[in-house]
């Protein structure tokens, strides 16, 4: 068919010459060069930048990192080694991680202590939607995201969570080293003016690191920064069962929420022994792995006691949870459905993963254990809510084993004889609120527990607190009370010297 059809083609054998306009030619060659030159600039592609990043000293590697949708022209992931002991550093080494973004004109850098490892542990694509912290947006920021040494891949290789190697190095002298000199060889490019910022547990690092280098910063900006007191804080279950709800809602409609959450931990808890089986199948999972010691009785009753906190802390949904509770119960149908109902909104709200020993939070632990300190795993007020309803001989967990769950919830015994609390640095970075020369303004939301574990500051005049009183663990300078966000921004514009974009 194809000769047949070319032989008839009177047109067949001859050579077509196309005229191509020359203005359309050139307009053709600019875009493809233009295509380049923004598919290079866009993924990292400045040789210029990444010769420089390559150029200093400790760094082993910097690698493209995909733009996506972002205020910044050029994103790098730039691998530093760093010294696991920085008192000695024969010890040895571990790659940590650093993302590095650079805006066109920016006038400011803002790094971010990261408590925990980087979101692409959970979906690939995360620089690509996530476009930075909100100072960088205010004020034309460069961004520096520092992964915490031993989360994530910002380990050494052979990191376990089953023994004690390593962990030694896990200290908050050590991370705060891991900022400063992450800082100090990044200043030379990105410019003089830095701010420090971290979220939850990377707020607490940016207390730390301006506890130990007050001058590296113009500010340090920590949100939501929990300081806990020693290993079994009261304040943190004070607040759930007894504060929470009051600033923002009054105190009628804060008891009436926190009195649903309690009804809502009752149900779970009696029918903790039909869903008990559904449960051992869930931790069981390819993706726990829970030590030992720990029975999945235990397990569940701290599950049901963190629900309070986890559902405060994330804004949860009042409304549906109602409807759970007052769901009837009287077939058995319905009583099947109930506890169905129960025992899925407990597991989404809080995972038990939490505790896992494979789980990427884990490092976290230690340095609780260790120098942070925790809060009280607090049963009392469910005690007393248990008891009411006749259903006291529900918990596994007694008024004994409490003040050491956690070694019991994710430590080896050999852990826990290893991991010792200190409480030195503790009362060392409370007591440097009074003298440092560190500027400090700190966000916190007036629904979050973590706020009961706010660092007492006193009246020092370079540190400056202010609380959304709606907001829980998501409060920030941008969700502020018009009146209040007006105030930290011109605060920051004077401690800055420079003016903030509105409308953000």
């Amino acid at each position: 068919m194809e000769n047949q059809n070319k032989s008839a083609n009177p047109e067949a054998g001859r050579k077509r010459i196309i005229i191509i306009p020359v203005v359309f030619l050139v307009l053709l060659l600019a875009g493809v060069t233009i295509a380049i030159l923004v598919f290079n600039k866009g993924f990292g592609g400045n040789k210029k930048r990444i010769a420089q990043l390559m150029a200093i000293e400790g760094v082993v590697d910097v690698q493209k990192i995909k733009r996506g949708y972002s205020p910044f022209s050029e994103k790098s992931m730039v691998i530093f080694e760093q010294p696991l002991d920085w008192s000695d550093p024969s010890k040895g080494t571990f790659p940590q991680r650093v993302e590095v973004a650079f805006r066109k004109n920016a006038r400011i850098t803002v790094i971010e202590t990261q408590g925990y490892c980087f979101y692409d542990k959970f979906r690939e694509d995360f620089f690509s939607i996530e476009p930075g912290p909100e100072m960088a947006d205010y004020f034309d920021g460069n961004y520096v995201n520092v992964e915490h040494r031993f989360f994530g891949d910002s380990k050494p290789a052979d990191l376990s969570s089953k023994d004690t190697k390593y962990w030694e190095y896990h200290t908050a002298e050590n991370a705060a080293n891991d900022y400063h000199k992450i800082y100090t060889s990044l200043k030379p490019i990105l410019g003089d003016k830095w701010v420090s910022v971290g979220t939850s547990r990377g707020g607490l690092m940016t207390n730390v690191y301006g506890f130990y280098y007050p001058d590296d910063m113009l500010v340090y900006i920590p949100y939501v920064a929990p300081c806990a007191d020693g290993m079994n804080d009261e304040r943190f279950y004070d607040r759930i069962y007894l504060e929470l709800g009051n600033e923002a809602y009054g105190e009628e409609q804060g008891k009436s929420m926190r009195d649903l959450v309690t009804a809502f931990q009752v149900e779970a808890l009696r029918y903790k022994e039909d869903v008990l089986p559904k449960y051992k199948e869930k931790i069981s999972g390819s993706q726990y792995e829970f030590e030992s010691r720990l029975t999945p009785e235990v397990l569940y009753d701290v599950n049901v006691l963190e629900f309070a906190a986890n559902f405060w802390q994330y804004g949860g949904d009042f409304e549906k949870l109602g409807a759970i509770v007052a769901m009837p119960d009287s077939t058995e149908e319905e009583r099947e459905a109930k506890r169905n109902a129960v025992y899925e909104f407990l597991v989404n709200t809080q995972d038990p993963e939490d505790w896992s020993q494979s789980s990427w939070a884990w490092p976290y632990y230690v340095n609780t254990a260790t120098t942070y300190g925790q809060h009280h795993y607090n049963f009392s007020y469910l005690r007393e809510a248990l008891e009411k309803e006749g259903l006291s001989d529900t918990l596994s967990v007694t008024e004994e084993m409490e003040p050491n769950l956690l070694p019991l919830l994710v430590f080896t015994e050999e852990q826990q004889e290893a991991f010792q609390y200190d409480r030195s640095f503790h009362d060392a970075l409370v007591s440097s609120f009074d003298t440092t020369t560190a500027k400090h303004l700190m966000i916190f939301g007036g629904t979050d527990p973590w706020t009961g574990l706010a660092i007492p500051v006193g009246e020092s005049e370079n540190t400056r607190i202010f609380v959304n009183p709606t907001k829980p663990h998501d409060a920030a300078i941008k969700n502020m009370p018009d009146d209040m966000q007006k105030e930290i921004l011109n605060l920051l514009k004077e401690w800055l010297g420079e003016d903030y974009n509105e409308g953000i």
